[in-house]
């Protein structure tokens, strides 16, 4: 039985959020879903980044490679750590 998850299928998926992180910087506009109505940030950062996140901490457990873990943390915590360095380089 062949690897669902290659090296090359992972290191794919990781440069896709990379993007999604970077996008709310480049890209703002709002989502209409039904009556309400999201921006592109709200989205990546509170929704999508967080499902991400699951899936990583759970393909470490099934892989058994600990950086993917990390990679998982860090797209939990996103919107802090982007405040933060918006914080740190742009100041109070």
């Amino acid at each position: 039985m062949t690897e669902v998850f290659t090296e090359k299928r992972l290191g794919w998926s990781i440069l896709l959020v990379v993007f999604l992180w970077l996008s709310p910087t480049f890209f703002n506009f709002n989502i209409s879903i039904g009556n309400q109505q999201y921006s592109w940030g709200y989205l990546v950062l509170f929704v999508l980044l967080p499902t991400f996140c699951i899936c990583y901490i759970i393909l470490a457990f099934l892989k058994r490679q600990w950086w993917l873990i990390l990679i998982g943390l860090a797209c939990l915590f996103s919107f802090f750590i982007s405040m933060f360095l918006g914080y740190l380089f742009l100041g109070p």
